[in-house]
């Protein structure tokens, strides 16, 4: 019997199902979050940027995505400070910080300050501190398995977004602040149950108990950041931080979708809200392909795919809404779109916790998200003026195309890591 397997047993059944719960609520949060800034951009420059043209309105919200954006970059030193202080303080502090910017987004009296609490907002919900904690208590067998049932069970966050849209975003309605309500009302209580009922993970205590994180007192933050690329899978690794700042440009199209398709005009708000509800079923297809196919045929085989697929997606969405066939080509490429964004994410994450050990996990994982923000920022920065003089539309597409570099990294320098022990990792 494994060493992963001991470990795993040590974890009472009973214990490891209230933990999957748990864990769940966590990611109902975090995908509510994740999607609520995408649902009503319009609405938001409807009320603090009226006075604007449009392309001047869409340069406007795409600098202040890039701002906000910077959120993200700092989610790096969450991560970081998992492998320090430890994987459930981290989720403590996360879970709350949800709650608490969602409640300053509702205050917001400007677009100055709405930008700033998004950047908060960011700063918490990219964090993936759930990802560490089911993926350092599964068995490796099922790693892809557990980790994609917490995200299926996430979608409920994105499921209530859609509910609540329907409700105070319509045609004649626009009530954006009562949707930033739900993540107050989970999150709060949700932390104080994180707080007084789960463990540390396992492997973060035999870390511990080794005296490894002793050790790493020792080291200061510039050499624990350098160890990450000291490791013998260290080329695969930084093609991994590439390929999620490629991942990072092109949250552009989830970010302003909805400005886009209503600025054209082609789709009613109800219409909007029908297209969010398909892309849940995509990112559900995502989630289950994803957990299906890895532990079967590897991750590289699904780089590969999700990275051919997304530029033509977006093709599809972004001409669709200039013609009479809006209502069929917009929902299938924009479902197509998320089936490949968050497949694509998926693996990269997996394949980070993957290729580094235990003591430097943590670190790598919020490196990788470091890139995936540094893409975001980036992204909007470039697209500021290119949305000013050639519009959304046209800025989509000419970013979409490089995500095809993701497949001549794949197969270079990505190692297949289906079945490693993760405590075996050096």
């Amino acid at each position: 019997m494994s060493n992963s397997d001991l470990k795993f047993k040590s974890i009472t059944k009973r214990y490891f199902s209230y933990l999957i719960v748990i864990l769940i609520g966590v990611q109902i949060l975090d995908a509510y979050a994740s999607v609520i800034v995408g649902a009503f951009p319009s609405k938001i420059a409807e009320e603090f940027l009226g006075d604007f043209s449009l392309n001047e309105q869409n340069a406007i919200m795409t600098f202040g995505s890039s701002v906000a954006s910077v959120g993200a970059l700092l989610i790096f030193f969450n991560q970081y400070a998992t492998d320090r202080i430890g994987r459930k303080i981290m989720l403590v502090i996360t879970v709350a910080g949800m709650a608490i910017a969602s409640l300053l987004m509702i205050l917001s009296q400007n677009y100055i300050q709405y930008v700033i609490f998004v950047l908060m907002l960011n700063f918490f919900q990219l964090s993936d501190i759930w990802f560490l904690y089911i993926n350092e208590e599964s068995p490796k067998e099922k790693r892809m398995f557990y980790t994609n049932i917490l995200l299926i069970g996430g979608l409920i966050g994105s499921i209530m977004m859609v509910v609540l849209r329907s409700i105070f975003i319509t045609d004649t309605v626009s009530n954006w602040r009562m949707m930033m309500v739900f993540p107050i009302l989970l999150g709060i209580p949700l932390t104080f149950v994180i707080l007084f009922t789960i463990k540390e993970t396992t492997q973060y205590q035999m870390m511990k108990k080794e005296g490894i994180k002793e050790l790493k007192k020792e080291q200061s933050f510039l050499k624990d950041v350098k160890a990450i690329f000291q490791t013998e899978n260290r080329k695969s690794y930084t093609s991994i931080l590439i390929m999620s700042a490629i991942c990072g440009v092109t949250t552009i199209f989830l970010t302003l979708f909805e400005k886009y398709i209503s600025d054209v005009g082609s789709i009613s708000q109800e219409g909007i809200t029908m297209i969010f509800l398909l892309t849940i079923f995509a990112v559900l297809m995502a989630y289950i392909l994803n957990g299906i196919l890895a532990d079967r045929i590897g991750r590289k085989p699904l780089l590969y795919l999700w990275a051919t697929i997304m530029p033509f997606a977006v093709i599809m969405w972004v001409l669709g809404a200039l013609t009479p066939s809006a209502m069929i080509l917009v929902p299938v490429g924009y479902a197509l779109t998320h089936v490949c964004y968050w497949g694509l994410l998926g693996i990269l994450r997996m394949l980070s916790i993957e290729l580094i050990s235990t003591e430097k996990r943590g670190t790598a994982l919020g490196f990788r998200s470091l890139l995936n923000a540094l893409g975001i920022t980036f992204g909007l920065v470039i697209a500021t003026p290119l949305t000013l003089f050639l519009g959304l539309g046209t800025t989509f597409l000419i970013f979409a195309f490089m995500v095809f570099l993701i497949i001549p990294l794949n197969y270079i320098y990505i190692k297949e890591t289906k079945g490693i022990e993760l405590s075996e990792i050096r």
